[in-house]
């Protein structure tokens, strides 16, 4: 079995921790009630929460390491950076975070481990 890069490992710790400042985030607006213009508080609350989901379960899947997993990860990224725009200021942290872990995605080591590259030549 082949092993796990320490840098797999590390996205896949960054990718929990954004999943649980998104549903604290969700959490937030929902109890606080802080509305962005005409979007309601509660459905941009619940709409963090479910993306926080999303990213947890791209951590697990960054973690089991197949080929799909990358595609997934990148989507919800993606997403992620979205959400944490809605709440910016406070998403910057999460901005910040998801930038390091698509740069971490995009580097060759990383797309070789997930089967996007295909291993080097001897």
């Amino acid at each position: 079995m082949e092993e796990r890069p320490i840098t797999v490992t590390l996205v896949g710790t960054l990718l929990l921790v954004i999943g649980f400042l998104s549903i604290y985030q969700g959490y937030l607006a929902i109890q606080e009630g802080s509305a962005l213009g005409d979007i309601d508080p509660q459905a941009l609350g619940i709409f963090s929460a479910v993306v926080g989901i999303f990213v947890m379960l791209s951590a697990l899947a960054t973690f089991i390491g197949l080929r799909y997993s990358w595609f997934f990860v990148i989507a919800v990224c993606v997403v992620t950076m979205i959400n944490a725009a809605l709440f910016f200021p406070e998403g910057l942290v999460r901005i910040v975070l998801l930038v390091i872990v698509i740069g971490y995605l995009t580097r060759p080591q990383l797309k070789e481990h997930f089967g996007i590259l295909p291993p080097p030549s001897i």
